[in-house]
Protein backbone atom coordinates (compact mmCIF):
# COMPACT_ATOMS: atom_id res chain seq x y z
CA UNK A 1 0.00 0.00 0.00
CA UNK A 2 1.46 3.64 -0.60
CA UNK A 3 2.06 6.30 1.47
CA UNK A 4 -0.96 8.86 1.60
CA UNK A 5 0.56 12.20 0.59
CA UNK A 6 0.62 14.75 3.13
CA UNK A 7 -1.11 18.15 1.51
CA UNK A 8 1.75 20.82 2.43
CA UNK A 9 -0.53 23.79 1.65
CA UNK A 10 -3.35 22.75 4.00
CA UNK A 11 -1.13 21.91 6.52
CA UNK A 12 0.49 25.23 6.80
CA UNK A 13 -2.70 27.21 6.78
CA UNK A 14 -3.80 25.29 9.49
CA UNK A 15 -0.12 25.25 11.51
CA UNK A 16 -0.45 29.35 10.52
CA UNK A 17 -4.14 29.58 12.23
CA UNK A 18 -2.89 27.69 14.81
CA UNK A 19 0.13 30.04 15.73
CA UNK A 20 -2.26 33.32 15.25
CA UNK A 21 -4.73 31.87 17.79
CA UNK A 22 -1.80 30.84 20.29
CA UNK A 23 -0.66 34.75 19.86
CA UNK A 24 -3.82 36.21 20.79
CA UNK A 25 -4.27 33.73 23.86
CA UNK A 26 -0.73 35.02 24.89
CA UNK A 27 -1.23 38.48 24.33
CA UNK A 28 -4.58 38.19 26.50
CA UNK A 29 -2.85 36.62 29.03
CA UNK A 30 0.23 39.19 29.17
CA UNK A 31 -2.39 42.25 29.26
CA UNK A 32 -4.22 40.72 32.14
CA UNK A 33 -1.82 39.66 34.34
CA UNK A 34 0.22 43.37 33.45
CA UNK A 35 -3.24 44.97 34.33
CA UNK A 36 -4.04 43.36 37.52
CA UNK A 37 -0.25 42.86 39.09
CA UNK A 38 2.89 45.59 39.51
CA UNK A 39 5.90 45.04 38.23
CA UNK A 40 7.63 44.34 41.34
CA UNK A 41 4.91 41.41 42.04
CA UNK A 42 5.28 40.24 37.97
CA UNK A 43 9.62 40.06 39.12
CA UNK A 44 9.04 37.99 42.11
CA UNK A 45 7.32 35.39 40.29
CA UNK A 46 9.89 35.35 37.56
CA UNK A 47 7.55 36.77 34.58
CA UNK A 48 9.56 40.26 34.55
CA UNK A 49 12.82 41.55 35.13
CA UNK A 50 12.95 44.85 36.90
CA UNK A 51 16.08 47.73 37.61
CA UNK A 52 17.30 47.41 33.97
CA UNK A 53 19.22 50.38 32.52
CA UNK A 54 19.87 50.39 28.59
CA UNK A 55 23.58 49.30 27.76
CA UNK A 56 23.78 49.62 24.15
CA UNK A 57 21.82 49.97 20.91
CA UNK A 58 22.36 48.86 17.71
CA UNK A 59 20.69 47.89 14.55
CA UNK A 60 20.35 43.90 14.12
CA UNK A 61 19.05 41.98 11.24
CA UNK A 62 16.59 43.11 9.19
CA UNK A 63 17.32 46.80 10.26
CA UNK A 64 15.38 45.98 13.15
CA UNK A 65 16.92 47.95 16.60
CA UNK A 66 18.18 45.75 19.27
CA UNK A 67 18.59 46.82 22.67
CA UNK A 68 21.14 45.75 25.11
CA UNK A 69 19.64 45.85 29.00
CA UNK A 70 21.61 45.21 32.45
CA UNK A 71 21.06 45.38 35.78
CA UNK A 72 21.37 48.73 36.83
CA UNK A 73 24.28 49.68 39.10
CA UNK A 74 22.63 51.57 41.88
CA UNK A 75 20.73 48.62 43.05
CA UNK A 76 23.68 46.36 43.01
CA UNK A 77 24.78 42.92 42.26
CA UNK A 78 25.53 42.50 37.72
CA UNK A 79 23.78 39.71 37.17
CA UNK A 80 20.00 39.62 35.97
CA UNK A 81 18.83 37.10 38.50
CA UNK A 82 16.48 34.23 38.41
CA UNK A 83 13.84 34.96 35.68
CA UNK A 84 11.72 32.97 33.17
CA UNK A 85 12.48 34.94 30.27
CA UNK A 86 13.62 33.27 27.85
CA UNK A 87 14.92 33.63 23.46
CA UNK A 88 11.71 33.97 20.86
CA UNK A 89 9.80 35.47 24.15
CA UNK A 90 7.14 38.29 22.92
CA UNK A 91 8.41 41.35 25.62
CA UNK A 92 7.57 45.16 26.67
CA UNK A 93 10.22 47.12 27.30
CA UNK A 94 8.78 50.23 29.56
CA UNK A 95 9.95 52.65 32.08
CA UNK A 96 10.13 51.16 35.28
CA UNK A 97 7.31 53.23 37.47
CA UNK A 98 8.40 55.09 40.42
CA UNK A 99 6.89 53.97 44.00
CA UNK A 100 5.52 57.25 44.69
CA UNK A 101 3.31 58.09 41.16
CA UNK A 102 0.02 58.20 41.22
CA UNK A 103 -2.02 55.17 39.14
CA UNK A 104 -2.95 57.29 36.31
CA UNK A 105 0.64 58.20 35.71
CA UNK A 106 1.61 54.52 36.14
CA UNK A 107 -0.79 53.37 33.45
CA UNK A 108 0.33 56.26 30.68
CA UNK A 109 3.73 55.10 31.63
CA UNK A 110 3.08 51.48 31.10
CA UNK A 111 1.39 51.97 28.14
CA UNK A 112 4.42 53.99 26.23
CA UNK A 113 6.23 50.34 25.88
CA UNK A 114 8.09 49.07 23.26
CA UNK A 115 7.09 46.11 22.41
CA UNK A 116 9.79 43.25 21.00
CA UNK A 117 11.37 39.89 21.17
CA UNK A 118 14.02 38.38 23.00
CA UNK A 119 16.94 37.34 21.28
CA UNK A 120 19.91 36.98 23.54
CA UNK A 121 19.61 35.96 27.57
CA UNK A 122 22.74 35.85 29.34
CA UNK A 123 23.79 36.01 33.50
CA UNK A 124 24.37 40.12 32.94
CA UNK A 125 22.31 41.18 30.23
CA UNK A 126 19.52 40.85 28.06
CA UNK A 127 19.05 41.49 24.67
CA UNK A 128 15.55 42.86 22.57
CA UNK A 129 14.67 42.95 18.84
CA UNK A 130 12.12 45.69 18.74
CA UNK A 131 8.98 44.89 16.53
CA UNK A 132 8.39 47.64 14.37
CA UNK A 133 11.34 49.59 12.75
CA UNK A 134 10.55 52.96 13.47
CA UNK A 135 10.93 51.76 17.26
CA UNK A 136 14.12 53.00 18.59
CA UNK A 137 15.25 52.91 22.52
CA UNK A 138 15.90 56.77 22.41
CA UNK A 139 12.58 56.95 24.29
CA UNK A 140 13.70 55.39 26.94
CA UNK A 141 15.43 56.61 30.05
CA UNK A 142 16.39 55.95 33.88
CA UNK A 143 15.56 52.29 35.07
CA UNK A 144 13.29 49.71 32.62
CA UNK A 145 11.88 46.64 33.06
CA UNK A 146 11.33 43.78 30.90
Amino acid sequence: MAPVGLDIPSFATSQLSLLALELAAETSQNALLLSTHSPRTLSRAGLAITNLTLSSQRTGLGGKTVLELGQDSAVGGEELGEHGIRVGDIVRVGQQPKGGEKKVEKKSIEDKGLDGVVVRVGQKVIQVALDKEEDEGNGLGGRLWV
